[in-house]
Formats: structure tokens, sequence, C-alpha cells
């Protein structure tokens, strides 16, 4: 019989054990650090102060909060000005010992009091964890219109300088350069993160760090004030279940920056007129486009000026990053052009049934004449607003139906007859359906002004026509071609059900083949 010694025992037993109870004997403060906080910020002094000795702090900001009970002046000084959200100080000095001195001893001291806390000072990598680990629960907040109404709409919220009656000026701001302040200038307001970029530059603070020392210090100002307000931890604004909880507001006024509703776009100088070697001009509904996005920086990413202000038809200026007045309007990979957000748009459900099927392609002529859609000799004689104005009119009356009769009512398809009985296809109600969807969507009008073009979202590779030819002529019946087209069985099922799918039509699951097609006896 084999012996085994004591020790061999004894080392069985620990594996044994630490199999059965893998977590037993850690600190809380470690299962913490999982990599789904969301409230963690980066103490990071710079090579200069921490001598690159240990990796970043990562500090676990929502559970000091808890641990102090929400009061902030535990750890940061209030002026007059409200908070400073600097660990105890105001100034920017700082330094390896200032921390740990005022960190450990905090530790120690909650420790006497025999409270839960934190590391001691040997116990170094508790804290030193490193930078913001790359799975995070941290959500970026969405600063959209309706949020901004909001904050527009708050009376608690004060204007800064008194001038006016709206409240514009508590948050926006420019820069003079010469007397290094800021200061407010009436109906020039854009969006913070055109100064305020990801990360700091020159001299001009991050997005990040000027928005906390903004709105956190405003709501935090207003809570003491026993005043209702925003939050003023993480999780509050950066946890995906809080922002959920916020009520978007349906009906917001809009934002007037003296932007006209309807516009002329050219690549060419409206003033000289010189049209040659230049598209048609494009009808653009100002005012449309602006109830249907979350933000003007849907369009606006840089700064609320014109687009050919920055991109030129050329496409030589730095200041539009050497992107042409076409490319920056046609990039199909780009969510800020006319057509790569179009394209984005035809993922929708309403859509996606038949677009899945040309999801890179370049539109043809006729999609480009669907924009661009003015005369140049209109531009020439009118005036551009008005012309603008008209083409759009016009271009809402250009929806044609196709006629009823037109329509097959039902198609039998009886290429599994074999195993199956034909199905019966019901043509004319899939038809009706599709084009109800695209009668309510105006960008859908635009494009569909033809009826008849529908068909082509089925019949994905025939040309516009009401007698589109017959998938077998392209399909073969015994199976995928030397192309790698799919056969006719394959394309049936694949275009089908991959439609409902895209559709969310929900009364015709994929797996229930009887439903279009009873099985034999």
């Amino acid at each position: 019989m084999l012996k085994v010694k004591p020790f061999q025992l004894i080392i069985l037993a620990i594996i044994i054990f630490s199999v059965l109870f893998p977590f037993l004997g850690q600190s809380s403060i470690k299962e913490s650090t999982h990599g789904q906080e969301l409230d963690r910020i980066n103490i990071e002094l710079g090579a200069e102060l921490s001598k690159e000795e240990m990796p970043v702090v990562g500090f676990r900001h929502d559970l000091h909060t808890q641990s102090a009970e929400g009061k902030c002046t535990a750890c940061h000084t209030e002026t007059d000005d409200g908070m400073v959200f600097k660990f105890k100080r105001t100034d920017e000095t700082a330094s390896m010992d200032f921390y740990h001195n005022n960190c450990i001893a905090c530790h120690l001291d909650k420790k006497a009091a025999n409270e839960k806390t934190g590391p001691a000072a040997a116990e170094c990598r508790t804290c030193h964890t490193g930078a913001q680990p790359q799975s995070t629960a941290w959500t970026k907040l969405d600063f959209d219109k309706s949020l901004h109404y909001v904050h527009t709409m708050a009376k608690v919220i004060q204007s800064k300088d008194g001038s006016t009656s709206d409240n514009c000026s508590a948050c926006h701001h420019q820069y003079n350069e010469t007397t290094k302040e800021i200061f407010y200038a009436a109906g020039e307001e854009e969006s913070c993160t055109y100064c305020h970029k990801p990360e700091p530059k020159d001299n001009i603070r991050a997005i990040r760090q000027a928005s906390h020392d903004s709105c956190v210090k405003c709501h935090q100002t207003l809570k003491t004030k026993n005043t209702e307000a925003g939050p003023v931890t993480c999780s509050g604004c950066h946890d995906k279940r809080e922002q959920q909880k916020i009520q978007p507001v349906s009906d917001i006024p809009r934002l007037k920056r003296n932007q006209p509703d309807t516009v002329a776009m050219t690549g060419w100088d409206i003033n000289t007129r010189e049209t040659n070697g230049f598209m048609d001009g494009v009808a653009f509904n100002h005012k449309g486009h602006e109830t249907r996005t979350r933000s003007c920086k849907a369009c606006h990413h840089q700064t609320l000026e014109k687009c050919n202000d920055c991109h030129t038809p050329e496409g030589g200026d730095q200041k539009g990053g050497f992107v042409s007045l076409a490319q920056s309007m046609h990039d199909l990979k780009s969510d800020r052009s006319c057509i790569g957000c179009h394209k984005e748009l035809t993922k929708n459900a309403d859509c996606a049934g038949c677009h899945f099927q040309m999801p890179g392609k370049k539109d043809g002529a006729e999609s480009c004449n669907t924009c661009h859609n003015l005369a140049k000799t209109d531009l020439k004689s009118m005036d551009n607003q008005a012309v603008a104005k008209k083409a759009l009119t016009d271009l809402s009356q250009r929806y044609r139906q196709v006629k009823p009769d037109r329509i097959p009512e039902t198609i039998v398809i009886d290429v599994l007859a074999d195993e199956y009985m034909p199905s019966q296809f019901p043509h004319a109600k899939i038809v009706r359906a599709i084009a109800q969807r695209v009668e309510t969507s105006n960008l859908a009008r635009a494009f569909h002004t033809d009826q008849a073009g529908l068909c082509m979202g089925c019949h994905h590779n025939s040309p516009k026509t009401l007698d589109p030819p017959k998938c077998a002529s392209c399909h073969s019946k015994n199976g995928p071609g030397p192309d790698g087209r799919p056969g006719l069985k394959g394309a049936y099922h694949g275009q089908c059900i991959t439609c409902h799918q895209k559709m969310d039509v929900k009364s015709v699951a994929a797996t229930d083949c009887v439903k279009c097609h009873e099985k034999k006896k």
C-alpha cells in the first residue's frame, strides 16, 4: 500500500481548500477592484514628483464619499467660490509625502476607531494599482438638447453678469488672450468641447476637469443651500442605470443662433456666382435636421461656423484638417457626414430589412440628384434661402405611389415543392407594410420618391422596374454558384428570414417553417 507523508497531506488539503473556497481571505478593498468600478480617479503626480517608483493610484472616489458620509470637506477645501476639487489644498502644490501623510493618517484614525478603512503605510500596491482598467462601468454622459434645456430653465442657476434674463453666462464663456480672463459674449455660445479637448492643450483644461470644476461645483454649492441640484458623485452622472432615470424633455424650444430654416449649400462662393465645375446646389433643411439630432455637435463637430468655413472645396485648409467640402459631406464611414449619417439611419428597423443587402455600396446618380436639386440658374437669379425653401417644398411633393393594380396580391413560390407545399407569398401585404414605414419617414420619402424603387429592396440587383426578374434568374436551384452566390433555397431563406430579423417582425419566427410553406404529408 502506498504511504502518504504528512506534509503531502497538508499540501493536498490546501489545494482542495483553495479550489473550493478561492476568495477566502481576500479583503473587501481587493474585491472592489475587479475592473468594473466607475468612480475611479487616477492620481498621478508626474515623473518629476513621483520618480516613477510606483504605478499611479486608482482612487475610488464614491467609496470614499460614502466613508466620509457625504461630507466633501473631509477632503476638499471650501471657499467663497465654492468647493475646490483638489485634495486638502487650493493650489497646485502636491507631493507624495503630502498624499501619504494625509491619506494614511485618515486610515489609521479610522482603524483606531474600529471602523472599516483603507491600507496602511506598508500596503503600497493596494492603492498603487495602475491606470484605468480597460473594463469599466463608467459611461460618458451625453449632455444633449434635453439636458441642456433642463439647465437653461432652472431658476436656481443665475446669470453671472445679470445683463440678460437667461442664464447662459452661468456656464458659457470665452477667453481673452490679452487680459487672461474669461468673459461672456451673448449670441456666441458654443459647446464646451470646442475649446476643452479630451487632454489639456495650450493651457486650456481638459473637458473632464472643466466639467467637474464647473458642473460638480455648482451642484455641490446648490446642495449646501438645501436646493434641488444635480448629482455630486461619480455614479450619479456616469452610471448607466442612473442615466436612464433622467426623464428626457420631448418638446424642446429651438435654440436660436441666427441660423437659417433652410439654406442653399454650394461648393462655390455664392457671391461670385462662379459655378463652372461644381455640382448643383443642395437644399438643406436646417430646421428639420435640428429637430432630429441630439445636439448641434452631431454636425458641427469643431465649431458652429458654416461647414465651408473649415472645409474648402479644394481641401487645402489646415483648419478643416485638409478635408475637402465634398469629402466631409460624402464620407461613408463618418457619422458626421451627410451620407455617413444617412447610412447609419438605414440600420433602423424600418429600413434595415432592405438596406442590409447593400451596406457599403455607393448610391447612384438618382440618389445624388435627391440632394443636389438646386439648378445653378435658379441660384444665380434668386435669394439662396428662398430657392432652397422652394426646392424642399417641391421635394416633399415628389412622392409617387404605385397603382394597386400593378402590385401582384400573391406570388406562389414552389421551388421546394418536392418537400413542402408551395408557399403562398403575400406579396401585396408585404409591399404595403414597407410602403407604410417609408411614408412615416421624411428621409425615406425623400430618397424613395418613386415607390417602384422599393421593389429593389428584395430584388436587390435588379433595375428599378415593376416587372423585376425572378430570383431564379440569378440564383441557381442546384446550389451556390462558383462566384459564391447563394443557391435559390439559400437566397430565399437568407433574404426573408434576415429581413424579418432586421425589421423586428415577431409574427414569423425564423424556425417556424410551416408558417410559410406546409410540409407535405
